[in-house]
């Protein structure tokens, strides 16, 4: 399907959505979504007499859920939209997300009913629309050729580690998309611009060929052979004029 064609369907799934939560009053929800889809619906969101938010089940959650939810309610009331299953087992630690996706779309479950996949040293965490836990528990007996135990459990119990992050410290002449890729790649700033124009860099998920795009403090980035960063929210000017930033790289 045409990119632009999906992003209409898109945001006019979530619109109807808004406008279902403002006529029932009760909570409507689109998803799980990318984080590149997620912007798009941020940037269309209609305004609306009903809150909104985006729900993945745990703070730093990729793929989540866009809610539209009656005034009355707060985001903790979000967490009967999905469903965490823990997958364990024997030779479980060896397999990787791909393992454990491809397993689950083996089912014949939508990619949009599953969210984030989060592979620790014993177990698997795998976040999925509500509707389809019990689907999943009941019909997933392996992963690849390893045997798996599969419950739901509480999303209190669903202990997600901090991510692995490395700060490095930078400075910059200005806050430009081809500054700060260079930083982040210790490149210079004519590498960096033909990374960008090549289409090798995105922020905030969405691709970006303008090198003298100005970042702003928060916004994520990634550079395709070097991984996904984030401008932290630290800026000083150096003696020299030069400005001083923060740049963490996710591990």
């Amino acid at each position: 399907m045409d990119g632009k064609l999906e992003e209409k369907l898109l945001i006019a799934r979530v619109v109807d959505a808004v406008a279902l939560c403002e006529k029932q009053n009760c909570i409507k929800a689109v998803g799980f979504l990318t984080p590149a889809e997620r912007e798009i619906v941020r940037k269309n969101i209609p305004r609306a007499l009903v809150k909104t938010a985006f729900f993945g089940g745990y703070p730093d959650a990729e793929r989540t859920i866009f809610a539209a939810l009656p005034d009355y309610l707060e985001e903790e009331d979000l967490g009967d939209l999905l469903s965490v299953v823990e997958i364990s087992g024997r030779d479980i630690g060896s397999l990787r997300h791909p393992d454990f996706l491809g397993s689950l779309l083996g089912l014949g479950i939508k990619r949009e009913k599953i969210g984030d996949i989060v592979v620790l040293d014993d177990k698997c965490l795998v976040f999925v629309a509500e509707n389809i836990g019990g689907y999943i528990t009941e019909n997933l007996t392996k992963i690849g050729r390893c045997g798996a135990n599969v419950r739901i459990v509480p999303a209190s119990q669903a202990e997600i580690p901090p991510r692995r992050v490395e700060v490095s410290g930078h400075t910059v002449s200005a806050l430009r998309l081809d500054s700060i890729v260079a930083a982040a790649t210790k490149t210079s700033r004519s590498v960096a611009a033909e990374y960008i124009s090549a289409g090798r860099v995105f922020v905030n998920w969405t691709e970006i060929q303008n090198v003298s795009l100005k970042m702003k403090l928060g916004d994520v980035f990634s550079v395709r052979g070097y991984g996904r960063f984030r401008l932290l929210e630290e800026v000083r000017e150096t003696k020299k004029g030069r400005l001083g930033i923060q740049i963490e790289k996710l591990l």
